[in-house]
């Protein structure tokens, strides 16, 4: 594998994990929203990936 086919690799396996990820949270109520992102794991997840939360 070469570092171009590397970096395409990672980058949609990047995209894949944040749509992933903000399907999760999409689905949850404004409740379960608020106390996911007080977990600081999570939070740096949101950070990692770039989804933003909206609250």
């Amino acid at each position: 594998m070469t570092r171009a086919e590397l970096t395409v690799a990672v980058a949609a396996f990047k995209e894949e994990t944040a749509a992933a990820i903000r399907t999760m949270y999409d689905a949850l109520n404004q409740g379960q929203k608020k106390q996911i992102v007080k977990n600081e794991a999570v939070a740096e997840l949101f950070r990692r990936f770039g989804i933003e939360q909206n609250e």
